[in-house]
């Protein structure tokens, strides 16, 4: 009797965190889905401001100075939640979005679409040479 009890107690719990894990990895999937879009939406902000004259200062700091009010507020806070790392080349620039020290997402301003969603497809991206997914040169 014991044992059958601790077997459903331990069935309970493991069914319980099944579930709390398939939660929190649908919530995750759903914040980077507004992370990405977020960065998307803020390329056509910054576009729309400098043009084709990309100042050499714009850096993660400026950008969401300059997007800051020109986005939905979601979108805003989705960019607040992790470090991003701008780097202007001339008519565009790469953008950089890192989780602690972890790349997550990067993207030039000169296409339409994401470039790199490193979280949707792990081990697709040398993160160690960005340069050859460059679409703008």
């Amino acid at each position: 009797m014991k044992n059958s009890f601790k077997r459903v107690i331990l069935l309970s719990l493991a069914i319980c965190f099944l579930a709390w894990c398939a939660l929190h990895g649908q919530n995750h999937k759903q914040d980077y889905g507004t992370l990405k879009s977020a960065i998307m939406f803020s390329s056509d902000k910054v576009i729309g401001e400098y043009g084709e004259q990309i100042p050499a200062g714009l850096d993660g700091n400026r950008f969401m100075e300059l997007v800051a009010d020109r986005i939905p507020e979601d979108y805003l806070h989705a960019l607040e939640k992790y470090k991003l790392k701008v780097e202007p080349h001339g008519w565009y620039y790469l953008i950089k979005v890192f989780d602690g020290d972890a790349l997550i997402l990067f993207d030039y301003s000169c296409t339409t679409e994401l470039d790199g969603p490193v979280l949707d497809s792990p081990g697709m991206f040398d993160l160690t040479n960005l340069d050859k997914y460059d679409p703008c040169i």
